[in-house]
């Protein structure tokens, strides 16, 4: 059991968060969210032992029992391989777990400090994720992950018998790993039960039923207040008014309650293009990309998932003219628009501040400027920030903000959720639902997958899946049903079909069975079946590719 009581914690006159109290059972998974700046990170390092608290008690937290996945580790080891296998781990799961991370057999020689920054973030959650500790504590764990990685650790916390502690905005995980929630909010922390959905429903109901009570306490004031001062200066009610005067003295006054407010992200009706809006002709870009074929119609929202470093964000840039493909033609409809929002943000101008990059690419006033950028919670404190400054989401709503003036009918988004809080993710789903152009979005983030795509492309290896899934709740990795060649017959298609199915949710048990053992026998047994039963599916798709 972990208890925290009446913990308060300051920086210098800035209040992060005062007498919070709440509890942990041996064996919960909670998240941790709240916005950006809200005290979450500072709440981990406290309770991990990094950071300082001005006043309150922590029980149930020893060192010894903690486990944590730096976000800057330092290692010492030569390869990445020995780095993790310390204590009694086995050859065979530390590479369960960074295969699972997205790890492959040449990275295990590597030097692990030699890896990047989000890599070595990586690393070092493999190495909490071995370590088994009773308490395991994530900050942003689903960062850096590719959709798959994503799943493998959604699995693994899902079937960990400790206690996990997650500070994440990740939606999908929250809805499908945690038992309860700790939303961090106005300096004040509330523990709700359920994983995401039933947390937004009891937020809200809970900012409903303070809002009243706090309404209903204010008339109750207002008609105290008039009667004491209609009444306390006659001598025949003053007796009456003075008593009056003693309630709201003693009355406990409750304060009104606030919610997060949304940032107000409102994408203008898209003008009428023609409609074939990208056709792309055998698209090939040295060996990331191979003769790659997508026609995008007006009005479509399509995802693009993949691991890291098979060559998404880099079609993105092709499509845009960043890149120049090696072959292939690059078709763009009439009257089609593009906006396009890239990962990294290297539109913007590090020498720049926010207004002066609105004021110089869309010439419009500076009040205008301002304007814009405080409807996306942008603050002059921010505003008048250089670009070299800011964090990552700040850029992204920035970012955000020329795209909304650009106006654009086709929207060209590259991980456009990253580094963004709860409130803002929602309101960008929002605004890509609502939107009446063509989107075609790179993301990891599932739950925005599930909620705005009507189509999602798959690239795998080299090759390249497209299906329009079935059903919104199906996992996005599954999305596996390719166009087939037409030299085949109705039947054979038919048959070939099924037997992917199969082979495919055969893989998936087999994966779901290699997670929940820690038997070393069972698990090489399990091993080796998965790796026929990868090569099985490959081959499948073969006949397809060489008929």
């Amino acid at each position: 059991m972990i208890q925290i009581e009446n913990l308060t914690k300051s920086f210098g006159e800035r209040t992060i968060f005062s007498n919070v109290n709440f509890k942990i059972a041996d064996g919960e998974k909670i998240g941790i969210v709240g916005k950006n700046g809200a005290g979450k990170s500072t709440l981990i390092k406290i309770m991990i032992g990094l950071e300082e608290f001005d006043s309150g008690n922590i029980f149930g937290l020893r060192k010894e029992d903690i486990g944590y996945a730096e976000q800057l580790p330092n290692f010492k080891s030569e390869t990445l391989i020995s780095e993790v296998l310390t204590g009694e781990i086995q050859d065979f799961q530390a590479k369960k777990i960074l295969f699972g991370l997205g790890f492959n057999d040449n990275d295990l020689n590597k030097n692990p400090n030699h890896f990047s920054g989000g890599e070595k973030a990586k690393i070092s959650l493999a190495k909490s994720m071995l370590d088994e500790p009773r308490i395991l504590i994530l900050d942003e764990p689903t960062n850096h992950l590719d959709i798959y990685a994503i799943d493998f650790l959604e699995e693994f916390v899902k079937n960990y018998r400790g206690t996990v502690i997650a500070v994440t905005h990740d939606r999908h995980f929250l809805q499908n790993c945690v038992d309860k929630i700790l939303d961090i909010e106005n300096g004040n922390a509330t523990l709700y039960p359920g994983n995401y959905e039933k947390y937004f429903k009891l937020k809200t109901e809970k900012f409903e039923f303070e809002l009243k009570a706090y309404e209903k306490q204010q008339e109750e004031i207002a008609k105290l207040e008039d009667f004491v001062s209609r009444n306390k200066v006659r001598a025949s009610t003053a007796k009456r008014a003075r008593s009056r005067q003693n309630i709201l003295d003693k009355m406990e006054k409750l304060k009104k309650p606030t919610i997060s407010e949304k940032i107000k992200i409102k994408l203008d009706d898209a003008a009428e293009s023609a409609d074939k809006v990208l056709i792309l002709e055998n698209i090939n870009f040295k060996n990331v990309i191979k003769n790659f074929n997508l026609e995008i119609k007006k009005g479509e929202k399509i995802g693009l998932i993949g691991k890291n470093g098979v060559g998404k964000s880099t079609l993105l840039k092709i499509i845009v003219g960043e890149i120049k493909a090696d072959s292939g033609e690059i078709k763009i409809g009439n009257r089609v628009q593009i906006g396009y929002l890239s990962q990294g943000h290297e539109d913007l101008n590090n020498n720049f501040t926010a207004i002066e990059e609105l004021v110089e690419e869309f010439k419009i006033p500076t009040e205008k400027a301002r304007s814009e950028l405080a409807k996306l919670n942008l603050g002059a404190e921010i505003v008048e920030k250089k670009f070299s400054g800011m964090s990552g989401g700040e850029k992204t709503r920035v970012a955000l903000a020329k795209l909304i003036l650009r106006g654009a009918n086709f929207l060209i988004l590259d991980e456009p959720t990253n580094h963004l809080d709860l409130p803002a993710r929602e309101s960008i789903e929002t605004a890509l639902k609502n939107f009446t152009g063509t989107l075609l979005i790179v993301t990891h983030d599932r739950y925005l997958l599930d909620e705005v795509t009507s189509r999602v492309i798959e690239f795998v290896r080299e090759e390249i899946l497209q299906n329009k899934p079935e059903k919104k709740s199906e996992p996005v990795k599954n999305f596996s049903t390719p166009k087939f060649p037409q030299k085949k017959s109705a039947i054979q298609i038919e048959k070939l079909e099924a037997q992917i199915k199969m082979a495919e949710m055969e893989l998936k048990m087999l994966e779901h069975e290699i997670n929940s053992t820690s038997d070393a026998e069972k698990l090489s047994e399990l091993a080796k079946a998965h790796e026929d039963k990868l090569q099985e599916i490959d081959n499948f798709y073969k006949i397809f590719l060489e008929s």
